[in-house]
C-alpha cells in the first residue's frame, strides 16, 4: 500500500489487484472501479472516475474538490501545481491498466431472476473441458470470428453457473465447486438469456478469465514465456488442447472423453507437463 494525504485526509492506495481487492473502502466499488478501467474509453473523465473511487471520495464531494482547486480564483501556478498533484496521483494507479486482472470483479452476475456464480481462483474445480470452451470462446470473441457478443455470451454462461442445489457441500465426492456441473448444451440455453444485456459486466468476466488463464498457463512448462496460450500458432482457437483431449482420452489416462473433459484441469496440465 502507499499513503497519501488528500487535503488533509491519509488514504492509502494499492499497489496491486490483491491488496486493491482486499481494501475495505473498495470492496463495495470494485466493479465500478474495473468499469472504468475495462468497459469505457479511457478519457479525462473516466481518469477522474478512477481516482475519485480509489481515493474514496463521493461524485458530489470530488467535484467540490476540483473546483477548489482549478477555480479561477486560485493562481495559474496554484492550478498548475493541482494538474502535478493529480498527475502524480494517477501515475501511483497505473498499474491498473498495465497489470492483468487476476481477482475476482465480482462474486456472481444476476440473470434474470438467477444468481449465476462465478469461477473459483486460480481454477481450483474447473474442468479440463470447461477451460477448453471457455478459452475457445474468448479467443472467438476477441478476434471477432462471429461477430457480435455471441461468443462473449458463451463464455460467461461457461463460467458463470447457478449454485448446485442440496447440501451439496457434505457430499464427500464434492469437488469445491459451488456451481452446477459443466454442461456445453444448457450453457448454450443460458447464453440466450444475456442477448443485449449485462454488458459491463460480460466484459469483466471475459477480461478476469484472461488474466486468469494467463497466469494458470504460466505455471507450467508448456505454453511460451510470457504464459499467455499454446507454443505454436494455432489454425483455429483452442486447437492444442483440444488435441490433448483427444489424445489422453485415446490412451484413456483419465478414462474416456467425457471422463476426460470432467477431469480437474490441475491434474491434467500436471499430467502434460510431465
Amino acid at each position: 500500500m502507499h499513503k497519501v494525504n488528500i487535503n488533509g485526509k491519509s488514504v492509502q492506495l494499492p499497489q496491486n489487484w490483491i491488496e486493491a481487492a482486499e481494501l475495505p473502502s473498495l470492496r463495495a466499488r470494485f466493479a465500478e472501479l474495473l468499469e472504468y478501467l475495462y468497459v469505457y474509453p479511457a478519457s479525462g473523465a473516466t481518469y477522474h472516475h478512477v481516482l475519485r473511487i480509489m481515493l474514496g471520495t463521493s461524485q458530489p464531494e470530488w467535484k467540490k474538490l476540483m473546483r477548489h482547486f482549478f477555480s479561477d480564483a486560485r493562481s495559474e501556478q496554484q492550478r498548475d501545481q493541482s494538474s502535478q498533484a493529480l498527475a502524480e496521483l494517477l501515475n501511483l494507479v497505473s498499474w491498473m491498466w498495465k497489470e492483468d486482472l487476476t481477482v475476482a470483479p465480482f462474486g456472481s452476475i444476476q440473470v434474470e431472476d438467477e444468481s449465476w456464480l462465478l469461477f473459483a481462483d486460480g481454477f481450483r474445480s474447473m474442468s479440463f473441458g470447461e477451460l477448453t470452451d471457455a478459452y475457445i470462446h474468448a479467443q472467438a470473441f476477441i478476434k471477432q470470428l462471429i461477430e457480435g457478443e455471441e461468443r462473449l455470451n458463451m463464455l460467461v454462461a461457461t463460467v458463470c453457473r447457478p449454485e448446485k442445489d442440496g447440501d451439496y457441500r457434505k457430499d464427500p465426492k464434492w469437488n469445491g465447486d459451488a456451481r452446477q456441473e459443466y454442461n456445453e448444451h444448457i450453457t448454450a440455453i443460458r447464453a440466450e438469456k444475456l442477448k443485449g444485456s449485462l454488458f459491463p459486466a460480460k466484459i469483466l468476466v471475459l477480461v478476469y478469465f484472461l488474466g486468469a488463464a494467463k497466469n494458470f498457463f504460466s505455471y507450467f512448462d508448456l505454453f511460451d514465456s510470457d504464459g499467455s496460450g499454446p507454443p505454436q500458432a494455432e489454425e483455429y482457437p483452442g486447437q492444442s488442447m483440444i488435441k490433448n483431449q483427444h489424445l489422453l482420452s485415446g490412451k484413456a489416462i483419465f478414462g474416456n472423453m467425457s471422463e476426460t473433459k470432467r477431469a480437474n484441469v490441475h491434474e491434467v496440465f500436471q499430467f502434460l507437463e510431465e
